[in-house]
């Protein structure tokens, strides 16, 4: 485990490897990726943060927007002399690395965005986050209900084993964690115009039950982002390493072993 700056991390795997970074979605932590981590540990070095507000992670005193999310990334990584590493986002975790890839290209290689999207909330998004603050305050049992039948595939909704996952995961967040989550969401940036300024190897993750991002979300992003690849992963709602992690782990497998190909030649080629 890795605390700087009173960002909590959890780390996998040999130091001195490639930094894989997980960014975690909305309403989870960082133990969403331990599976991933747990997988890819063997040959990379992981990294989760609970981003502020969740988890283990510190709320700040001051109101939250979201450039606070990306600056305690970005602080971390300064900090943590981690030069370049590939970031793993989903959901909101991909609203993070859009954004920290906006501000600081120079320390990612690569990225893997997974059930996210590129534009930033509109008016209706924002009245809807508004709504969802106060279903939180006023029943916090019945808004984790929702967001499970939202959240969640039709495939897995009758997964017990990861609905017993989804609110043990859920149960470490605080209120106002959530709370500001939800405020800081609609305050985040439109990135739909940088896509094109992205010059690392991308994957973007699709599902087929998601309910949340559409795939044509995702061909946005594809559309976007030059050297991208596009992988629509099947039986799975909006938390997809979570609910087909099989299929997860193995599109993101050889977006690893292509990408790790591609260093080596261009290495060669130097």
């Amino acid at each position: 485990m890795i605390n700087v700056n009173t960002m909590y991390v959890q780390t996998q795997g040999s130091y001195g490897l490639q930094p894989i970074i997980f960014l975690h979605a909305f309403p989870m932590t960082s133990d969403m990726w331990k599976g991933q981590m747990q997988h890819f540990s063997k040959t990379h070095y992981t990294l989760a943060p609970d981003l502020p507000g969740f988890g283990k992670g510190a709320l700040p005193m001051h109101s939250v927007t979201f450039e606070h999310y990306v600056d305690s990334v970005l602080n971390f990584l300064r900090e943590s002399g981690i030069k370049q590493s590939i970031w793993c986002g989903l959901s909101m975790g991909g609203y993070v690395a859009l954004r920290l890839y906006e501000k600081a290209p120079e320390l990612c290689c690569g990225l893997i965005l997974s059930n996210t999207k590129a534009p930033s909330d509109d008016n209706a998004a924002k009245c809807k986050r508004w709504s969802a603050i106060k279903s939180l305050t006023a029943d916090r049992e019945g808004f984790l209900e929702g967001q499970w039948n939202s959240l969640i595939g039709k495939s897995s909704q009758d997964n017990i084993k990861l609905k017993k996952q989804f609110y043990d995961i859920t149960a470490k967040n605080s209120e106002e964690g959530m709370t500001a989550g939800l405020a800081a969401m609609a305050s985040r940036m439109d990135s739909t115009q940088m896509l094109s300024s992205i010059d690392v190897p991308t994957l973007i993750i699709a599902s087929d039950e998601d309910k949340i991002i559409k795939i044509s979300d995702a061909e946005i992003l594809n559309r976007g982002i030059k050297k991208s690849k596009l992988e629509i992963i099947q039986n799975a709602g909006h938390l997809s390493n979570l609910e087909n992690p099989e299929s997860f782990n193995r599109v993101v497998a050889e977006f690893l072993e292509r990408f790790h190909t591609t260093a080596i030649h261009e290495a060669l080629m130097n």
